[in-house]
């Protein structure tokens, strides 16, 4: 007869055994973005684990289904929200552009681009979905392709700031905002120019990012967020640029922070966004059209930022890649 010791070491065996086939089964394979060889045939079997939805039968178009790549080809796995998302597909642009492969990135990631961007030139991975997927060839990383026929498959959250922002004005172009952003974006800025009642204001975007980042900073940078004295000392710094003929739109994760902490009293700051009412294509879209920045941190921001291509004060975090984004484009400047 065992001991009730005996039956509670019993149960703690039992109980970690589930544990650890639940871990392996489950979540090892959200990290595991090459899957195994002997299940993998076609490069549409590939496109899946790249991603982390489910994906749907796609409607091929008519040249795709003849065409296979001769060579390599360079793709990437989704990770991360739209800023994320937009540095693994510029990231996927870059590299392919460097080494001559063809570039394609999974569904998954195109349709979260494609509800923002206008005519993104990289195709999606489905489209080659039936074509034989070479699996010796990959390589998980630019740093290690030698030869035409060998793929590179970037991972999730890949950021590569140096090659991406060498062509600096090419991946502006390509993220061009939908028509209805664009003009959602204007009238921001018409109503700023209105209640202001200026003809030649100059606009400087500011992000704001709250609410995810707080443990985020801490644990990995064992910092905290940015405080209001930070975004104020910016401000200051573009009032007094400008003469006081500025607007800041302020886009974030925490409107009522904002309004509680960078008004002031002062009539040229305007908060943007509207939480669940305003989406971040169209905040996004906001910070583009702005003539200068303020930003914290997150790749949202650092985006937004890039496609205003003007001044920039950044929050000093560091060894965040968007310290190295401030050290590739002119008239980025770090404040603390």
């Amino acid at each position: 007869m065992k001991t009730p010791y005996q039956n509670l070491l019993v149960i703690s065996i039992f109980l970690a055994t589930c544990i650890m086939v639940f871990v392996h089964k489950f979540l090892f394979p959200l990290y595991d973005t090459m899957p195994k060889k002997k299940e993998m045939k076609f490069l549409g079997d590939f496109e899946q684990s790249l991603c982390t939805t489910n994906l749907k039968p796609v409607q091929v178009p008519l040249f795709w289904k003849h065409h296979c790549p001769k060579d390599g080809i360079v793709t990437v796995a989704q990770g991360g929200r739209l800023g994320n998302q937009m540095w693994e597909y510029a990231s996927t642009w870059a590299v392919a552009r460097r080494t001559g492969l063809e570039p394609y990135v999974p569904r998954c990631i195109r349709k979260v681009l494609d509800e923002v961007f206008e005519d993104l030139s990289i195709p999606p991975l489905g489209y080659v979905s039936h074509c034989p997927a070479k699996w010796d060839t990959f390589i998980r990383s630019p740093e290690f392709w030698s030869y035409t026929n060998q793929s590179i498959l970037l991972p999730r959250f890949a950021v590569l700031p140096d090659l991406v922002l060498s062509w600096a004005d090419d991946i502006r172009h390509e993220f061009r905002f939908k028509r209805r952003l664009v003009e959602a974006s204007q009238r921001v800025l018409e109503t700023a120019n209105h209640l202001l009642n200026s003809t030649a204001l100059v606009y400087v975007g500011i992000h704001v990012r709250r609410t995810d980042y707080r443990d985020y900073l801490w644990r990995t940078h064992g910092m905290l967020l940015a405080g209001e004295d930070f975004f104020i000392e910016a401000m200051n710094y573009f009032r007094k640029k400008f003469r006081g003929n500025v607007a800041f739109l302020v886009v974030s994760d925490d409107p009522g922070w904002c309004r509680r902490n960078l008004l002031k009293s002062h009539s040229d700051v305007f908060v943007v966004s509207k939480g669940g009412v305003t989406s971040p294509g169209q905040d996004l879209a906001v910070m583009a059209a702005c003539n200068h920045s303020i930003i914290d941190y997150g790749t949202f921001g650092v985006w937004g930022a890039i496609l205003a291509s003007g001044e920039t004060i950044l929050y000093n975090v560091t060894k965040h890649s968007s310290i190295r984004v401030s050290e590739l484009l002119p008239n980025w400047h770090i404040m603390n």
